[in-house]
């Protein structure tokens, strides 16, 4: 009689891994690629000394500014800091205030996620999302060296703590930014747009020149003000705003957390912009923005398709019919609360790029593969990061680097980087033209600052990876004669990559190539007793294969054969035979 067995491919069995790793926390189980930079291969690693405050950067995608070698960032309990990146990699603290914000007429507040800055006039402002108040700054001091930063002087009108609305005659009262953890701040030229937690702006965009005190609310609460001629009313009332800049198009993306979808704001800079309404409620993909994120992969020739955020999901549109009228066109969807992939139901979750250039600095783009879009920590989801595979509208993400077995030896670079929140590193310029990645977070690794060299590219993916699980064996050292290799369904394949399973019966000794995508078990050439099964993978920096899931992993079976049943020369009859009624 055969002997069967079944075992699966978990962490436990894990035998190696090479350019990937493999984690089994909270129900999912995931495989895929892992990032060229770690914490063991970065050109500066601190939180103290001159890297102390300012460093945790909860907000998304604007908790950080920069302006050429100067980087602004505002910290979640820490306050704000302006630092400069020196030509060898290092930071030289300018500036830091752990209590930045004007609250009122005499308190402070250190719980900071939004920053904009105005680098015509070299002029900024910092705001939050859970107290009223603003704080103003002059950084022009600090330009080719400089050293002097200006906090302006806490407001003195009669509503210091209103951004619009205070001394100005908009009427509203527009004291507090963004959307919990997501940044409701945003330049364009010297215009900084707000968007605010509370519902008292709903169908109007408020922004504010920081140079001439000039407020303005573009639209009006019935949503027929300065639309762009040809489009749709506004007939949402959104509140919770996050924001993009588009600095390719010129235009900021005005999104909803509740009850709306997003408004385009073409010409952001000028004197004369034009609002723009993109419904997706009128798709079917729901009238809420709860995930955040904004990514267009050409700005250049085509702007009006791109990827954002909504309702537990993120979208590729293509906003065109917007311009007369109608809803935009879903081309994909890519859901983030998937059993088949992952259920990040806890979080909001983050992707997408702070730039959408895709040269030159700063830039959080890839240079040289711009259709990557990144994801990001939110909650304690997606420490590490990932990425959309917009081939198999899937997400390769681990949820956290807890229960994760990873390689830590591939270009030196230890321990995968993790952060709580976060947003990808950013390339920026020293003053004589080196670039550095900079890597900013909150929670976990966050907490400080990760500086990794232009060269080392810390936020490609190690596309080729392979993973060998075993040794597997049957009762008595049997013979393993036979394998079948299940739940592969959630092992995907994104456009231009391979993976490819093999197994082998003599402890790797020699491998055979197993079919993954044939119901036939695989019946071996060679004889042996002990199993091992490698996923072999092809990749690029850009995508790679990867398994993700919450329905287990993969699972081998195998048993011995009769000598009969593995010899194709000996012919098998069946008798037939009438049954008896």
């Amino acid at each position: 009689m055969s002997k069967f067995k079944a075992a699966s491919l978990s962490r436990a069995n894990l035998i190696s891994i090479t350019g990937a790793g493999q984690n089994d926390y909270s129900g999912q189980k995931a495989i895929g690629p892992v990032h060229k930079g770690g914490l063991s291969n970065t050109h500066v690693s601190s939180s103290s000394g001159q890297y102390d405050g300012g460093d945790r950067v909860i907000g998304f995608p604007n908790g950080y500014e920069i302006d050429g070698d100067l980087l602004f960032t505002v910290g979640w309990g820490d306050g704000f800091a302006v630092r400069r990146l020196n030509n060898d990699g290092s930071m030289t603290r300018i500036f830091q205030d752990n209590n930045f914000l004007y609250r009122d007429t005499s308190s402070t507040y250190n719980h900071l996620q939004s920053i904009a800055i105005d680098t015509t006039n070299k002029l900024g402002v910092v705001m939050t999302y859970n107290v009223d108040g603003y704080t103003t700054f002059d950084y022009s001091g600090c330009l080719n060296g400089g050293s002097t930063f200006v906090k302006d002087a806490r407001p003195t009108h009669s509503n210091p703590q209103r951004f619009i609305g205070g001394a100005g005659s908009s009427g509203l009262n527009i004291s507090s930014a963004g959307l919990y953890y997501t940044s409701g701040l945003v330049a364009a030229g010297e215009w900084i747009y707000v968007g605010e937690y509370d519902n008292r702006h709903a169908r109007r965009v408020c922004r504010r020149s920081l140079n001439s005190g000039t407020e303005q609310i573009l639209g009006n609460s019935s949503g027929t003000g300065d639309l762009k001629s040809g489009t749709a009313t506004i007939d949402r009332s959104g509140y919770r705003h996050w924001l993009f800049y588009d600095e390719i198009n010129d235009r900021v993306i005005y999104a909803a957390y509740y009850n709306s979808n997003f408004i385009v704001v073409e010409d952001a800079s000028t004197a004369s912009p034009k609002l723009v309404w993109c419904d997706l409620g009128d798709t079917g993909v729901g009238d809420d923005g709860y995930e955040q994120g904004f990514f267009c992969p050409d700005p250049v020739n085509t702007p009006n398709r791109f990827w954002i955020g909504c309702n537990t999901k993120a979208v590729d549109v293509d906003i065109t019919p917007c311009m007369s009228g109608s809803a935009p066109t879903v081309h994909n969807q890519v859901s983030f609360n998937d059993s088949n992939n992952i259920a990040f139901t806890d979080a909001l979750l983050r992707f997408g790029t702070k730039y959408q250039k895709t040269s030159g600095t700063p830039m959080d783009k890839l240079p040289s593969y711009p259709n990557h879009i990144p994801i990001h920590g939110d909650r304690g989801w997606a420490q590490m990061g990932g990425f959309l595979d917009t081939d198999n509208n899937k997400v390769h993400s681990f949820r956290r680097r807890d229960s994760l077995t990873e390689d830590t030896s591939t270009g030196g670079r230890g321990s995968s980087y993790r952060s709580d929140y976060g947003s990808g590193a950013v390339l920026m310029s020293s003053a004589n033209g080196t670039k550095y990645w900079v890597q900013m977070g909150y929670g976990a690794d966050g907490h400080s600052f990760k500086i990794w060299e232009e060269n080392d590219k810390p936020r490609e993916l190690i596309g080729n990876w392979e993973g060998v699980w075993g040794t597997f064996t049957l009762e008595n050292s049997a013979n393993i004669d036979q394998v079948f290799v299940t739940n592969t369904f959630n092992l995907h394949t994104p456009s231009g990559c391979t993976a490819t399973i093999y197994v082998s019966n003599n402890n790797g000794s020699s491998w055979e190539t197993y079919d993954k995508d044939s119901e036939t078990s695989h019946v071996f050439s060679t004889t042996g007793n002990q199993l091992r099964v490698k996923l072999v993978c092809t990749g690029h920096p850009d995508k790679a294969p990867y398994y993700t899931g919450y329905n287990g992993d993969m699972v081998v079976s195998f048993q011995s054969l009769h000598a009969a049943a593995k010899d194709s020369n000996i012919k098998f009859k069946v008798n037939r035979k009438r049954l008896r009624h």
